[in-house]
């Protein structure tokens, strides 16, 4: 592995598809990213596709959501992660109660599926909604 003083080197696996190609991740000095093939994993053997590269698109978006917002009548208004999780809980009961609880459906999904997280209490999320509009990419 070529680590430079002036870099530093992550290993990651790229989430976009369901592929999930080991990736190179250098921070350059400058701040730019380059992103290259883990030639060392298992799978992709050094091997990424176009979307792979472009995850810097996305880690640099001016318009990436970097925490909570609300809309409010003048804009967006940032706020508290517990606060938005109780606002959706809250916007979930409301919309249930008014048009029934299949009202609300679920898709789950890429990337949902390469997360740790989204696979271990996302079925008891999903089953607490008493929906049963399920959507997959399958």
């Amino acid at each position: 592995m070529k680590i430079s003083e002036n870099s530093a080197h992550h290993f990651r696996t790229c989430n976009i598809c369901e592929a999930m190609c080991g990736v190179e991740i250098s921070v350059q000095p400058n701040g730019t990213l380059r992103i290259e093939g883990d030639s060392e994993d298992v799978f992709s053997h050094g091997y990424i596709c176009p979307k792979a590269v472009a995850l810097q698109d996305i880690y640099f978006d001016q318009d990436r959501l970097k925490h909570p917002v609300r809309r409010t009548n003048g804009g967006w208004q940032q706020i508290g992660w517990d606060e938005a999780f109780d606002e959706v809980a809250q916007n979930l009961k409301r919309v249930q109660a008014k048009h029934g609880r299949h009202s609300v459906a679920v898709y789950v999904g890429n990337p949902t599926v390469h997360n740790y997280g989204s696979m271990l209490f996302l079925p008891g999320f999903i089953r607490s909604l008493h929906t049963r509009n399920r959507f997959s990419q399958t």
